[in-house]
């Protein structure tokens, strides 16, 4: 189920975008705030499945 909501989540980020019309507005400066805010928003999101599932607020189960 891990597998799946992470997948979900990073393909909603790139169907989210339509980089063409943002590169082409204002000299490009709205595609590199996008990409700039895609950037933290994957590692914010690495950061928070981290600390979720890596066992440091819930302990791991143990499926044997």
């Amino acid at each position: 189920m891990r597998t799946i909501w992470f997948a979900i989540a990073f393909i909603s980020i790139g169907m989210e975008a339509k980089f063409s019309s943002l590169v082409k507005l204002q000299g490009g400066k709205p595609a590199l705030t996008f990409v700039v805010a895609q950037i933290f928003n994957i590692f914010w999101t690495l950061l928070w499945s981290y600390i979720l599932f890596g066992g440091y607020l819930f302990s791991i189960p143990d499926f044997k």
